[in-house]
């Protein structure tokens, strides 16, 4: 019986590369609203930018196209990623498990470190859920579907729980900031971002990761984030990139639903990331969810079609190269955010207005296209990746090509 060992990298989908590499570009969009004090400028300030008008539009259009989205597609990659490895291994479950816990294990670390500097991270707590999930690889297809859509449901129920014993539980009495906490004003929480030594940064970056741990939550996340590694799992055992995600009516579905229900919730108005006070936020909070799901299905479905094309297949053609690299995409995300904004780097937080953040991601977005490019020409893995990889295999994996 063949031990289990890492996957070459031409064995890859190179659709589901592009697909990581374009939830890597979503993640960038939402996160670096925090690097750059746009999530955390009170609205007084924001005010102040000439581009207020143009940047509320740009929100807007943020929360109904990226919000959530792109975090979903990951997630929903994470199961695709474990049937791939566990498919290859389906007759070798207990030398093969024994080898994926040691990753999900070297993933938490490697979270734990970047919570140092980044209180948004998610590689803790998909290592966290990794490992309940995996307790689940042996169920029937039809199984797994149900237990994913009771997931996905349940933080819907304990927000009406939440409502009739809780009402309002911690929400702050005003909102003040993008984002806003009740021990804290806006004020006291970007100066350390401004003006603040390394040491500072890190203090406030712990509160926020905190707060962030607590708005897991009201948003019910880790209910989700489990509902769609099982639902990636089940995707990928029935051939879905192969059928459904290659249907144009299919497409045409999801954009009209998820658009619709995506708009209705805005109509509606209320938060993910608090607990509701009303049963509008109920309301809003069940549209969006399902919203946020057929959307980030809709976005798989116009990828994968687009890469049925010579034209497609090179239009996302940097998208596959950066999702080859996305752990360590990721990650250097944190590094440009850290150099570029805060106050032992470039120093420029709270002086961008939206739409200048937004360009500055795409222009970030561009560069690793390029670096992975030009890494992957010479190395089969990521710099991180083969790290990874590494410490899962307890020895140093080559890295150069062609290198035996």
């Amino acid at each position: 019986m063949s031990k289990p060992s890492p996957s070459k990298s031409g064995q890859r989908v190179e659709v589901i590369d592009a697909l990581r590499g374009f939830a890597i570009l979503g993640i960038l969009f939402a996160n670096i609203l925090s690097w750059s004090g746009v999530k955390f400028m009170p609205f007084t300030e924001l005010k102040q930018f000439p581009s207020f008008e143009t940047d509320l539009f740009i929100y807007h259009l943020n929360g109904i196209l990226i919000d959530t989205k792109f975090y979903t597609i990951f997630s929903l990659l994470f199961g695709i990623g474990f049937y791939l490895q566990f498919n290859k291994n389906r007759n070798n479950q207990p030398d093969f498990m024994k080898v994926y816990y040691k990753r999900l294990r070297y993933l938490m670390l490697f979270g734990l470190i970047h919570m140092f500097f980044w209180s948004g991270d998610i590689l803790f707590i998909y290592a966290l859920v990794g490992f309940v999930f995996v307790q689940f690889r042996n169920l029937k297809p039809k199984t797994l579907l149900i237990i994913s859509l009771i997931a996905f449901v349940l933080p819907i129920f304990k927000d009406i729980f939440m409502l009739i014993f809780a009402p309002g539980f911690m929400v702050p009495p005003e909102k003040l900031a993008l984002k806003t906490y009740i021990d804290m004003t806006p004020e006291e929480v970007i100066e350390p971002f401004r003006n603040g030594s390394f040491w500072d940064v890190v203090q406030m970056n712990w509160h926020n990761l905190k707060w962030r741990f607590f708005d897991l939550l009201p948003s019910g996340r880790l209910f989700k984030i489990f509902a769609f590694f099982v639902l990636g799992f089940y995707m990928m055992g029935n051939d879905y990139f192969h059928n459904q995600a290659k249907s144009i009516k299919l497409l045409f579905v999801y954009l009209i639903v998820g658009l619709g229900l995506t708009f209705l919730s805005k109509e509606v108005g209320g938060s993910m990331g608090q607990f509701p006070s009303d049963w509008n936020d109920i309301l809003y909070k069940t549209l969006f969810s399902f919203g946020q799901v057929i959307l980030a299905f809709a976005y798989i479905s116009i990828l994968t079609i687009s890469y049925e094309s010579a034209l497609g297949v090179k239009m996302m053609s940097g998208l596959k190269y950066v999702g080859r690299m996305s752990f360590s995409s990721y990650l250097g995300h944190t590094i440009f955010g850290i150099l570029i904004f805060y106050p032992y780097g470039f120093g420029l937080f709270g002086t961008m207005s939206l739409w200048q953040v937004e360009v500055l991601a795409i222009a970030i977005y561009l560069v690793q296209i390029l670096l992975a490019v030009i890494w992957l020409k010479y190395y089969s893995f990521g710099p991180l990746e083969w790290l990874w990889r590494s410490l899962t295999y307890g020895k140093f994996l080559s890295m150069k090509k062609n290198s035996k």
